[in-house]
């Protein structure tokens, strides 16, 4: 192993990117580059994001091949309240039963800011529905299917469920509490295909 390659990764550590490092050494910014890819290759491991930004924290080096158990440091997630409220409690708890030395630190966010929490590293996991467009510095995992529905009064006419048929103007409006989650905006443009219009 060159130590020359472990130089480097410790000064991108301690001066917080690439370039700075680059200068400490004084190196160019495409040496730095070659010698973490040579380091990540000789490892066997991805040293850091291609986000332009390092792995916030050092204890994630620490925390490499260690059983989950074991690992520490702090875990950000994000979510928005309607994610919140029906489906984090278990895995909540089951992450802090897994990893019980970690800090675990939950925030809502609106739907349409998680991938940007992520991207700025202000997050470390997201958890919202499917936009199908995330960019391309970010993993993205399908964990399940969830079945979304309307409900309404017991005392609304049955014609007006009927959400099939175009073309209709409906006496209610719907209640909802992100104007911009991605459950709400496909319920739009939905509503707009079929030219439903509601109060």
């Amino acid at each position: 192993m060159n130590t020359k390659n472990l130089e480097t990764l410790m000064a991108i550590i301690e001066t917080g990117s690439f370039q700075k490092a680059a200068t400490r050494l004084d190196y160019t910014p495409s040496a730095v580059t070659s010698q973490i890819k040579q380091l990540e290759n000789e490892l066997s491991i991805k040293l850091f994001e291609k986000i332009g930004r390092i792995l916030s924290n050092v204890e994630q080096l620490h925390n490499y091949k260690k059983d989950v158990s074991e690992i520490t440091g702090t875990l950000r997630l994000v979510a928005p309240d309607s994610i919140f409220i029906y489906n984090m409690q278990p895995l909540i708890k089951e992450i802090l039963h897994t990893a019980p030395n970690i800090r675990l630190i939950v925030n809502s966010l609106p739907s349409h800011e998680i991938n940007q929490a992520i991207v700025d590293g202000t997050a470390d996991i997201g958890i919202d529905c499917d936009k199908g467009n995330f960019p391309e510095t970010l993993v993205h995992k399908s964990l399940r299917s969830v079945a979304a529905c309307l409900i309404a009064s017991p005392f609304i006419d049955p014609k007006e469920t009927d959400f099939i048929t175009p073309h209709q103007r409906k006496p209610f409006a719907i209640i909802g509490n992100e104007p911009k989650a991605n459950y709400q905006t496909a319920l739009t443009e939905y509503l707009d295909t079929k030219d439903i219009v509601l109060r």
